[in-house]
């Protein structure tokens, strides 16, 4: 299995987090509201694990509720409009990205028979399916962490209030 897209996507979804996060956690921009940031941050930690677990439909419905989100902050005035087209450019980028994993992929006439493979084939394959794997798991515990994170800074919002 071709690992290439997967950590493609997954280096796609990290980097369009960062750009939320970085989008978000300004406190000094007028342009969003504290509360809702804390609120993005955590649909787009969630997002985030979501991909790094390959449950790309969950993290597609993630990335629904993160947009449906940033509409009702814009409707209320708790978020510019220019920040939301910020937002949502980037939560469509990392949408059509999900959705190209979903794709099946083109398949060619494959023989009936796959070829053996060489000993040094084998552990490449092995290799390769390890360092996934572990890319995997590194994914998730960040997502994890940053969605405790911004779970602690919504409480913390609360409970300033």
């Amino acid at each position: 299995m071709n690992r290439a897209p997967l950590r493609r996507l997954l280096t796609g979804v990290v980097a369009a987090a960062l750009g939320v996060s970085l989008l978000t956690s300004c406190a000094e921009q007028p342009d969003l509201d504290d509360a809702v940031a804390a609120q993005l941050q955590t649909r787009v930690a969630a997002a985030k694990e979501r991909a790094a677990q390959q449950d790309f439909p969950a993290a597609l419905a993630e990335l629904g509720q993160l947009s449906q989100e940033v509409a009702t902050a814009a409707g209320q005035g708790r978020i510019t409009q220019q920040r939301r087209s910020r937002i949502e450019a980037a939560i469509g980028t990392i949408r059509s990205d999900l959705e190209a994993s979903l794709a099946p992929a083109p398949s060619a006439t494959a023989p009936a028979t796959a070829p053996q493979l060489t000993e040094d084939q084998q552990e490449q394959a092995e290799e390769a399916q390890k360092e996934a794997e572990e890319e995997r798991e590194k994914a998730q515990k960040e997502a994890e962490k940053q969605r405790e994170d911004a779970q602690k800074e919504a409480e913390k919002q609360r409970d300033n209030r």
